[in-house]
């Protein structure tokens, strides 16, 4: 029996778009945790955010950090809440919402739930 596909939300999509805009950096563990090789590479390369760091952790799993001014984030999250980011926002201000998110029918309460969040670019 095949097995389903999980739908992506419209939400998420946009905010792969959106990162899809941010450099990304790929490093091995070494001796550490996924989260602690991500913390040390930062801190030794003076990284400066916004930034996807891709850690492998063994030849079968990868895992994505999203390093933001507000401090490191699994990339799922930063995706389905990219709106939260302002260095994020400052992207799509740069390249144009239309242009960000063509194709993507983003509904009102899509809209409504990113304009609760509107604050955090104060």
């Amino acid at each position: 029996m095949s097995k389903k596909r999980k739908r992506i939300s419209r939400r998420r999509l946009a905010g792969q778009r959106v990162l899809a805009h941010v450099p990304i950096f790929h490093l091995e563990t070494g001796n550490h945790k996924p989260v602690t090789a991500a913390r040390r590479f930062i801190a030794e390369g003076g990284l400066m955010h916004p930034a996807i760091l891709n850690v492998r952790r063994n030849e079968h799993t990868t895992d994505r950090f999203f390093w933001g001014e507000k401090g490191l984030f699994s990339a799922q999250y930063a995706e389905e809440n990219h709106f939260l980011f302002p260095s994020l926002r400052l992207i799509v201000d740069s390249v144009g919402e239309e242009l960000m998110f063509a194709g993507l029918e983003l509904v009102a309460d899509d809209w409504e739930e990113i304009e609760e969040y509107e604050y955090a670019f104060v």
